[in-house]
């Protein structure tokens, strides 16, 4: 550990275990018992409360203490979102005792470093899971006797108690005493660490992170933005990079965006809503350039026409999927939880209470079910035990209709009636058209439509594009961003050659959108999909907008174009999967020898691969347009059009 500078190291307690346990990460170090007043701390949830307490402590001794490094600590036992502080007397502890009896709960300490000449704060948590053996009677009445309970949150010392009580734990022993050595060892090494000034010179793209050079090497520093400087600390490493965090903002950045969402940095959903709009379009046309230069397609790169911002910036997903999971005990609806360098986390559910993406549906939709969940006792489906039943809840809204449709996606659930939820649901969102259930015992994380039935309404939701009518059922490929495809959709027809004797063949169409956009400027359309629920579909919108001049195939498009068509095709309309083309099918598709390609993609990578053999083949790129149909996201649309070399 660096040297700790004057003032040394102050532990804001007066729990002996702490000074046992503190002796172990510091060898010399003050004592300072604070008096500080708990009650008067607003937070419910246990590791907020924790944190706030450590802090309060820390700040505390800091005014006494202002030049040393304060350590404040509170331990809390937390059974679901229910706080076990410490005993007011017997009867109180023997009430908390019980609660724990065969049941698992969890042990937070939240930490705080501070240093009041510098008026820095630097805090953390260690998490331990403590399960109960069934306790008798007998077994916590002669544990009171000993009368060591009333300082301790939970009534309990794990010292005391041992494995008379406990069946098993999981994390720190010593979190549970009181004192997590290990993490107070590292948040103090980070603390104490040098810390130097730098620039912030760009944003790690498609990452987010800002990122400079220090040292002749790359620095990264999460949630910094071009144009910062910032105090900052080594913290990690990550590859060739060091990862670095923020110790004091030194001058702010007019590229910098204030986050509309509260989940913002911990939800993995969005990852620039804290740069302006402007920044994050520029970073995409930028990568999109970069990845067809890197590709060796600097022509292609040369014709990138200046990216389309999305019309809307909230609110713009007409399509969003939720995942059920579990918190600190507790069932959560959310998103899952974002994964940095500096913090790998596997399927955690974070539990939101808006999406500001999407709209305020989430706001009176998810109270419905989770208080629908917890009447039933359902829980949330781990795919790796197969227990649980709650996996998804699928939301999709027409943004121009503003109809709605539910999709619970479940494990098998017992014999639970629907309708009263379907009910509730009803009277908490007026705008509910269609709510459906979905059953899916696969153990993967998809949202997979292995059976569905429709409980209330009806069985698809309708939005308006270009004009014309869709219906959207629960499987409906649906480009996300309504808005946003519609300007799309209208620069394929504004690019491509058509005329009123123009045939068209488009690959891979979904609900057909695309080609049903086009279909009035064409001659004849003929479209292909591997989904026959999507061709199903396609057919249904056709008939709907009264559209006779197209036909939906079921089928492949390496099988399907293994034979020559019928009728050569003047436009060929590519809109494939994230991963591109397959090699077959990139070698029958080119084999048609169409004049003009219209290529949509949803990831530069595969777009600048499968454009390689387009080249190859004889095509020119003709134009690059990338559109946004994901703000706060590093993901973008491109249409590439290309054109056969006479």
């Amino acid at each position: 550990m660096t040297e700790i500078k004057t003032g040394g190291i102050v532990l804001a307690s007066a729990s002996p275990r702490r000074r046992e346990l503190m002796a172990r990460v510091a060898p010399d170090f003050r004592v300072f018992a604070t008096d500080v007043d708990e009650s008067a701390i607003a937070e419910k949830d246990p590791l907020a409360f924790a944190i706030a307490a450590a802090v309060l402590k820390a700040k505390t001794a800091a005014e006494t203490f202002r030049e040393a490094i304060v350590i404040g600590a509170d331990t809390v036992v937390a059974l679901g979102l229910r706080i076990l502080g410490k005993p007011a007397d017997k009867e109180e502890a023997r009430a908390m005792l019980r609660a724990l009896s065969g049941r698992r709960h969890r042990v937070l300490t939240g930490l705080a470093f501070y240093r009041r000449a510098e008026d820095r704060l630097l805090t953390g948590y260690d998490l331990t899971y403590v399960t109960f053996r069934k306790l008798s009677d007998e077994m916590i009445e002669s544990y009171l006797d000993q009368g060591t309970f009333l300082d301790k949150a939970g009534a309990y010392a794990v010292q005391e108690i041992g494995d008379a009580f406990v069946a098993r734990m999981k994390g720190d022993y010593d979190n549970v005493v009181g004192f997590p050595v290990e993490k107070v060892r590292r948040l103090l090494a980070r603390f104490v660490a040098p810390a130097f000034t730098v620039e912030v010179g760009d944003i790690d793209f498609p990452a987010s992170d800002g990122q400079t050079e220090a040292g002749g090497r790359r620095l990264l520093i999460p949630g910094a933005v071009t144009g910062e400087v910032l105090r900052v600390q080594i913290v990690g490493e990550s590859g060739a990079a060091r990862i670095a965090e923020v110790v004091r903002l030194e001058s702010p950045s007019p590229r910098r965006a204030e986050p509309r969402c509260p989940h913002f940095g911990s939800c993995g959903g969005c990852l620039f809503q804290h740069v302006d709009y402007g920044t994050q379009l520029e970073l995409k046309e930028r990568y999109l350039k970069r990845t067809l230069e890197e590709a060796g397609l600097p022509d292609a790169a040369s014709v990138t026409r200046p990216i389309v911002a999305s019309p809307d910036l909230y609110g713009f997903r007409n399509k969003m999927e939720f995942a059920f999971g579990e918190k600190f005990g507790e069932l959560a609806l959310g998103l899952r939880e974002r994964v940095t360098a500096s913090r790998q986390t596997y399927r955690r559910t974070l539990p939101v209470g808006e999406c500001p993406i999407f709209g305020p549906a989430v706001e009176r939709v998810f109270p419905v079910f989770l208080d629908f969940a917890r009447a039933n006792g359902l829980e949330g489906f781990e795919p790796a035990t197969r227990k649980g039943q709650l996996r998804h809840l699928v939301l999709r809204e027409g943004k121009r209709t503003g109809e709605l449709m539910v999709l619970l996606v479940t494990a098998e659930l017992p014999e639970i009636e629907l309708a009263p939820l379907a009910g509730s649901l009803a009277a908490a969102e007026p705008a509910l058209r269609s709510f459906v259930h979905v059953t899916s015992g696969r153990g993967s994380d998809l949202v997979e439509f292995e059976r569905i039935r429709l409980v209330a309404g009806i069985p698809f939701i309708e939005e308006k594009l270009a004009g014309l009518m869709f219906r959207i059922y629960p499987p409906s490929f649906f480009q996300t961003n309504t808005a946003g495809a519609e300007l799309l959709y209208r620069r394929i027809g504004e690019e491509a050659p058509l005329t009123r004797t123009s045939r068209v063949l488009g690959l891979y169409c979904g609900s057909g959108a695309i080609e049903l956009s086009l279909a009035a400027s064409a001659g004849k359309v003929t479209a292909i999909d591997s989904s026959p629920a999507n061709i199903a579909n396609a057919v249904e919108n056709a008939l709907v907008n009264r559209i006779d001049n197209i036909d939906f195939v079921p089928g492949t498009v390496e099988a399907l174009l293994a034979d020559p068509l019928r009728e050569p095709a003047d436009l060929v309309i590519v809109d494939p999967p994230r991963v591109g083309l397959t090699g077959k099918a990139l070698s029958r598709t080119i084999a048609l020898g169409a004049p003009a390609v219209a290529y949509v993609s949803c990831n530069p990578l595969s777009l600048a691969r499968d454009l390689r053999g387009f080249l190859d083949a004889g095509y020119r790129t003709a134009s690059l347009a990338p559109f946004d149909f994901f703000p706060h996201t590093p993901h973008l649309e491109t249409l590439a059009v290309l054109f056969k070399s006479d």
